[in-house]
């Protein structure tokens, strides 16, 4: 898949883009994605304020921006979404929302964009839209935030996985090749708190018809490399700065 446009939004389901910048240099790349859904479309992991100009171009390509109804980020780091406020501003919708949990909700007011919050911790870990489509929210706490949670398409079979499953790689590429996993593990190692919560999250994920894994960070996972990736997770020693 070395032929594709990263100037252009990219299409990785059924009205499911990737939207993100192809920063060269960087060994930690960032995507956002959207789902298009009329006038309830959905925002995911929006990005920084460095990336903002990319983005909204991406977004401009495929939608009008007052469709989109729902922001939603897995948790409140400035890489995922201190762009909220500028894209509150674009977007021009008064009924848009920010998707995510009450523990990342208090963090992320801090980025000044007065929003309505839709909490998935009280609203029964799931959303359905007008159309029918529903996104399952699994709780992944400590992954590396207490609140931070995956988001299932039940439509596409997406898992949107936030942190989790990213990589660190300056060989990137939208889809995750045949040494994925060892780039999946340099991050993990890091930024994940330990093997037993690791293995907590991947054994509740492990049950889901995934066909695709879409990280913020890193490559999209596909079909077979779906649980051979869960499966080095869940066996993988992380929380490596209490050995230093």
């Amino acid at each position: 898949m070395s032929d594709l446009d990263y100037s252009k939004a990219i299409e990785i389901g059924e009205n499911t883009f990737w939207i993100g910048f192809n920063e060269e240099g960087s060994g930690l790349r960032c995507n956002p994605y959207l789902i298009i859904d009329n006038d309830e479309s959905i925002l995911i992991e929006p990005g920084s304020v460095l990336h903002f100009p990319h983005v909204i171009d991406k977004v401009k390509q495929i939608i009008k921006l007052n469709q989109i109804k729902y922001i939603l980020v897995s948790h409140q780091d400035p890489d995922l979404c201190s762009s909220i406020p500028l894209f509150k501003a674009e977007i021009n919708n008064p009924d848009l929302q920010i998707i995510t949990h009450s523990r990342a909700s208090v963090l992320i007011e801090h980025y000044g964009a007065r929003i309505p919050y839709y909490l998935i911790d009280q609203n029964n870990w799931h959303i359905t839209l007008k159309s029918g489509r529903k996104i399952q929210f699994v709780f992944t706490p400590y992954l590396h935030f207490p609140g931070s949670f995956t988001s299932y398409d039940i439509t596409t079979k997406i898992l949107f996985s936030g942190d989790l499953f990213g990589a660190f790689t300056f060989q990137w590429g939208l889809y995750a090749n045949d040494h994925y996993a060892e780039a999946m593990k340099a991050f993990h190692e890091n930024y994940m708190p330990s093997k037993d919560i690791l293995f907590h999250s991947m054994s509740k994920l492990e049950k889901l018809d995934i066909q695709q894994i879409a990280p913020q960070h890193g490559s999209i996972i596909q079909g077979n490399q779906v649980q051979k990736m869960i499966s080095e997770l869940k066996n993988l020693e992380c929380g490596d700065y209490i050995f230093e």
